[in-house]
């Protein structure tokens, strides 16, 4: 995900994740069809094969990504009232600091609730996060 949003720079990037029993072991870069540095919308025909794709392999959706190129890793209120997916994880990747900020959301009735995560398998050196499972803890 840091990948990703580091290449779209000053763009922001989104993707989507899948996995089975909360442990995210796939991540789907996808383009953002708006090509903003301040929202995204996966393109419907990505959306599509992302979908047809989970058939196939019987993984489940988990989660979707995206970066904010200079603000925090919270949800933005155009965030909020575009979300349409409450049963997955929401994870942003802040680029404001010189350290990447990624965090987690699950969607809690009205609201983004902040979600704790594991990484686990090797870490990479520069901590990006792309060759690693996540984990969300609900």
């Amino acid at each position: 995900m840091v990948e990703h949003a580091r290449r779209e720079y000053p763009l922001e990037c989104c993707g989507l994740l899948s996995g089975s029993d909360w442990n995210i072991d796939g991540i789907r870069a996808t383009g953002n069809q708006r090509q903003s540095r301040e929202e995204f919308f996966v393109p419907v025909e990505e959306l599509f094969a992302f979908f047809r794709g989970l058939r196939r392999s019987g993984k489940e959706h988990l989660g979707i990504y995206h970066s904010h190129p200079t603000s925090r890793s919270r949800p933005s209120s155009r965030d909020v009232a575009q979300f349409h997916y409450p049963d997955v994880s929401y994870w942003i990747v802040s680029l404001k600091e010189a350290e990447p900020d990624v965090r987690c959301f699950c969607w809690d009735q009205e609201d983004f609730r902040k979600v704790d995560f594991e990484v686990y398998g090797p870490l990479p050196q520069d901590r990006s996060f792309t060759k690693n499972g996540l984990k969300s803890v609900k």
